[in-house]
């Protein structure tokens, strides 16, 4: 009992085994799993001793299956895989700093060698954070369909994109077409749209292997192109 016991402390624990998700035919249950994860990092992978740390935050009203075939698809044997679950219903500001926090746990005393952050719609709000006062080592942020410039979180939650980028992070804005995204063509401005000189900033294309490329399918096109 005490041998089986110390076997169980020597593996990690995880969350969700990421190979498991189906982003074809049953990707409905496949998100439902990813959205049923408790608030916080949740590793997809049994072994975490790999080099290269992947994070996908999700944004408001994720189902959750938007994520799978990007996940899958950028994973790979030298790269652990995580999933940030968080509150979405309210101002970012506090979740920014959780989601800092546990970021900074994670790689705490660790060999790490790339950390590639991945934002989509309102969870590239919550990453845009990390360019205030970021201190720990280099980072990647990739800020999927994100309203980083949104009057309407100005307004209502007192945010405003940072003006500087930080000095440790690359920064890749991936922007989709106003008129082709459900989330902004209602609206009389494009809110991905921001000054922020140092960052690098994609324009997706109208279609993505046959079909509209709106705002959930932009993270497969961004993951077919990193």
């Amino acid at each position: 009992m005490k041998k089986f016991l110390s076997l169980l402390i020597c593996f990690p624990a995880w969350s969700l085994d990421l190979s498991s998700l189906d982003p074809y035919e049953n990707y409905i249950e496949s998100g439902e799993k990813l959205m049923e994860l408790k608030h916080g990092l949740n590793s997809l992978e049994m072994h975490e001793e790999q080099k290269n740390i992947l994070v996908g935050v999700h944004g408001a009203d994720s189902r959750g299956f938007e994520w799978i075939y990007p996940l899958q698809t950028i994973d790979d044997i030298e790269t652990r895989t995580y999933f940030y679950r968080w509150d979405t219903s309210g101002c970012p500001q506090k979740s920014a700093a959780s989601f800092r926090k546990d970021l900074l746990n994670l790689i705490k005393d660790s060999d790490i060698e790339k950390i590639t952050l991945i934002g989509h719609s309102y969870g590239g709000i919550l990453l845009s954070f990390l360019n205030i006062g970021w201190e720990g080592p280099k980072i990647e942020v990739h800020i999927v369909a994100s309203p980083l410039g949104s009057k309407d979180l100005k307004r209502y939650c007192g945010f405003t994109h940072p003006k500087v980028k930080g000095e440790n992070i690359d920064y890749y804005q991936w922007r989709t077409r106003q008129e082709l995204d459900n989330a902004f063509k209602d609206l009389d401005y494009d809110p991905q749209i921001i000054d922020f000189p140092g960052s690098q900033v994609v324009n997706l294309p109208k279609r993505y292997n046959g079909r509209r490329l709106g705002h959930l399918w932009s993270l497969s096109w961004v993951a077919d192109n990193l």
